[in-house]
């Protein structure tokens, strides 16, 4: 019998804002400290910010918020983390809008 395997995509689990700065956290927790693990956690955020984006234009304005969350509740590190990925994505999605050919 051969075994089915489905490609995973983190974009299906990291479904709000909190989900991706919980993520980014624990992943900077179990960092061994050479910083594989945090880049890789960075570029899975990054990827999920993009997909969302293009599916939910409100994504961005909830991640905004978020954002702002953090820097109140004293998180001044992986909010500026978070508003850098945001910002990457937004620059992503607009590029993508003016260079792709639509007849």
């Amino acid at each position: 019998m051969t075994e089915k395997f489905t490609r995973f995509d983190i974009a299906e689990f990291l479904l709000t804002p909190a989900d991706m700065w919980n993520y980014l956290k624990a992943c900077e927790e179990e960092d061994s400290g050479d910083g594989r693990f945090n880049r890789v956690a960075l570029r899975d955020v990054k990827h999920t910010i993009r997909a969302r984006i293009q599916s939910d234009p409100q994504f961005a304005q909830a991640l905004r918020i978020e954002v702002a969350t953090l820097f109140h509740n004293g998180e001044p590190e992986m909010a500026h983390r978070m508003l850098h990925l945001l910002t990457q994505g937004l620059r992503h999605h607009t590029a993508r809008r003016f260079f792709t050919y639509r007849p």
